[in-house]
């Protein structure tokens, strides 16, 4: 798979946030390959919008599950100022923006939402710095952010039926 095609979807909240200089060095190297960075998280955008900025990571577009519900007004404020969104419609929520925008490959360190998505999903292990693609790839973000980049593409061409190479060596 072209990197100028790849669509990436991280989560700022337990990814982004665990590793801001790794995960800000590999949005650099995504975008000087083509590779388009959507942060896909809980919220509230302006908040995240403002740690990205502090960190220099930039992104193509943050999808923010309580600014998104809001905007619906399917979403009820409560008194400390936070949002209660059902917890059906919030764990379909980024599984359903990853669907309409095609990203690519979405990196999460929740389980909860794996169940909803057709989209590649990327199980991001904060303790081991690794993440794992079911069935049976795994993603090192302990190595440098140029050689995960290099896995996600080999990963997503296998299991995106594109693939001319040899089977990547980080199958498990």
């Amino acid at each position: 798979m072209n990197s100028r095609n790849l669509k990436l979807g991280l989560d700022y909240h337990g990814v982004i946030d665990q590793n801001l200089g790794y995960f800000s060095e590999f949005c650099r190297q995504a975008a000087r390959r083509g590779c388009r960075i959507y942060v896909v998280t809980g919220g509230p955008e302006v908040k995240v919008r403002e740690c990205l900025a502090a960190a220099n990571i930039e992104c193509e577009l943050i999808f923010a599950i309580t600014d998104y519900y809001q905007a619906l007004g399917q979403a009820s404020q409560r008194p400390d100022g936070s949002f209660k969104i059902a917890d059906e419609l919030w764990n379909q929520a980024k599984a359903a923006f990853c669907r309409r925008s095609r990203i690519s490959l979405h990196i999460d360190d929740s389980a909860a939402y794996r169940r909803h998505f057709s989209t590649p999903f990327c199980l991001y292990d904060t303790q081991k710095s690794a993440g794992l693609i079911l069935p049976n790839f795994k993603i090192d973000f302990g190595s440098s952010p140029n050689k995960a980049l290099n896995e996600i593409e080999d990963i997503l061409a296998v299991i995106g039926g594109t693939n001319t190479k040899k089977m990547p060596s980080n199958k498990v």
